[in-house]
């Protein structure tokens, strides 16, 4: 029988919770519920109490209760649930009783929950049932249902956010998926719209080969977890443009695990912003500019910009040198990086190259196409490169 973690603080929502618990367990699933409450009562008993995460959490529920009283800084409380309910749920994930997590609460509640199901890895089932959407997701699978009403009392609205929520839950967690006998690799590729006709083709190729793609569009601490994880067994670094964004952070999981990797270019001739060319930092407004949407503006790098993400793309391959093959398209690194377009500018694109080849260790192989980055032939040679260095 499959079972289903909540997360929740009975002393201000054990009404609402104790008919969440009923209506999951109705449809036959069983239920961990973990208490995260720190001051009143709870009007029935969890499986996990609140004393247990407290103590879990490094402290006693006491001195938080006394530290809640004395008016001191919520968070402080409240890290102590999180860090002590992370906990208890890790061990409950590595003994396999986890398949499918729920949560619900207004503002705190919100945050105890996402928080912990940030901790928890991709594929298990999340959803947050919260009033108050005041928590990021961020990147990960996290599902969310605002309910209508400020969860208050429990009512007919609440009674039917509730009963869908357990219903979602409960469907998530249920669905079986068919692992193939001999399941193919699962190779990451780094991708953005102006490269789509790269990757689309890539993934063509890899799938013919095959080898199990997954695209990764601006996503990449999502790629990061997996690879940390082990799920993933190869890399197409073809649009390494988050550089701009993460630095020396980016993707630091490949020079641990040391899988495979092809880099090239792409997106490294635009920095990305949100908004309107009217809202631009003053000091890009005298550069290339181009509106990819309504919100979204793409400005031209600089030789200092695209230098320095040389440099780190060429610091980190240096980690894994037996593993790493740098593929460059001579003709432009984006859609709009190409003759006649607005980011065209062949003299900055070479900076990089020379950079990144005067960085590099000499084992590192460094391949140069007199190709356009979404020409057919540059997504030929990238695969073949590839699957080349995968099996070496």
């Amino acid at each position: 029988m499959k079972n289903i973690v909540i997360i929740g603080t009975l002393d201000t929502k054990g009404t609402e919770i104790a008919f969440l618990k009923k209506q999951i367990e109705k449809r036959g699933f069983t239920t961990t519920l973990i208490d995260c409450g720190i001051l009143g009562e709870p009007n029935f008993k969890s499986d996990i109490t609140k004393e247990i995460v407290a103590k879990t959490g490094g402290r006693s529920i006491e001195e938080l209760q006394k530290a809640a009283e004395d008016g001191k800084d919520r968070s402080l409380t409240l890290n102590v649930m999180i860090k002590g309910a992370e906990k208890l749920v890790q061990d409950l994930f590595e003994k396999q009783q986890i398949d499918g997590m729920i949560s619900f609460g207004g503002a705190q509640g919100t945050a105890i929950g996402i928080t912990i199901m940030k901790k928890l890895p991709i594929g298990i089932p999340k959803l947050m049932v919260t009033s108050i959407m005041g928590q990021s997701v961020g990147m990960k699978d996290i599902s969310v249902i605002q309910t209508p009403d400020g969860m208050i009392k429990l009512n007919s609205t609440m009674e039917k956010a509730l009963s869908q929520a357990a219903g979602a839950i409960c469907g998530m967690a249920d669905v079986e998926i068919q692992k193939p006998t001999t399941p193919l690799p699962l190779i990451g590729i780094t991708a953005l719209g102006v490269t789509t006709p790269a990757v689309r083709r890539i993934v063509r190729l890899l799938n013919e080969k095959k080898y199990d793609p997954i695209v990764f569009h601006g996503r990449t601490e999502i790629l990061n977890e997996l690879i940390e994880e082990g799920r993933i067994q190869g890399l197409i670094d073809l649009t390494p443009f988050e550089i701009y964004l993460l630095w020396e952070r980016r993707l630091q999981s490949v020079y641990k695990k040391k899988i495979p990797q092809i880099i090239s270019a792409g997106g490294l001739d635009m920095l990305i912003f949100p908004g309107t060319k009217e809202i631009l930092p003053k000091k890009y407004k005298n550069r290339p500019v181009h509106a990819h949407t309504s919100n979204i503006v793409l400005v031209r790098t600089n030789k200092e910009e695209i230098s320095r993400a040389a440099k780190i793309i060429a610091e980190n391959a240096n980690k894994v040198y037996d593993k790493t093959i740098i593929a460059i398209p001579l003709l432009g690194f984006s859609e709009i990086d190409k003759k006649e377009q607005q980011f065209y500018d062949p003299d900055t694109d070479k900076t990089f190259i020379e950079t990144l080849k005067f960085n590099l260790k000499k084992e590192i192989k460094v391949i140069e196409y007199n190709s356009h980055i979404n020409d057919e032939e540059f997504s030929m040679a990238v695969v073949e490169l590839f699957i080349g260095l995968f099996h070496s």
